[in-house]
């Protein structure tokens, strides 16, 4: 018996690994709030850098310099797709902006139609995440507000694989 226990133990830790939310990653990291300065444009910066591909996933999403970005940069050839609340996308603002960001280049999706996709994050290139309480608002740049930027290949995976799952 306890040769078959050691024998499942160590089959266990032959299996290829996987990133999951428990998993401890080595990042570099930056915090911004919004006590220090304007976040979107801290948002801006860290986007305009993208090379190759954008994916985000938001609440709220009016702010009218963050999508001229996003419609830069598909201009640029950058994949960039977007995921947004179902509902709040039916606002006749956001509504709006989605028209202008399809109009531009970019893939939009409205989710999460029988809940909420109360995510606010972005990966870039694959690498580099943005994440944290920071809706891309306007209302959100006079809200006590904060924004992670994390360069972590690894973790940036995890949430790849999350926003593929969101409908």
């Amino acid at each position: 018996m306890k040769a078959r226990i050691r024998s499942l133990m160590l089959g266990a830790l032959l299996l290829p690994a996987t990133v999951s939310a428990a998993d401890s990653y080595d990042c570099r990291v930056r915090a911004q709030f919004s006590g220090q300065g304007s976040i979107a444009e801290n948002v801006r910066e860290a986007i305009g850098q993208t090379k190759t591909r954008l994916i985000v996933a938001l609440y709220g999403f009016d702010n009218l310099q963050l999508a001229a970005e996003l419609i830069e940069l598909a201009k640029r050839k950058v994949a960039v797709a977007v995921k947004i609340d179902s509902t709040r996308g039916a606002s006749k603002k956001i509504g709006k902006i989605i028209e202008q960001l399809k109009t531009g280049g970019v893939h939009v999706q409205t989710v999460a139609p029988d809940g909420r996709n109360h995510n606010k994050f972005a990966v870039i290139d694959g690498k580099r995440i943005l994440t944290g309480s920071y809706n891309w608002t306007l209302k959100a740049e006079s809200n006590w507000e904060n924004l992670l930027i994390l360069d972590c290949p690894d973790l940036a995976k995890a949430y790849e694989s999350e926003w593929e799952r969101i409908r």
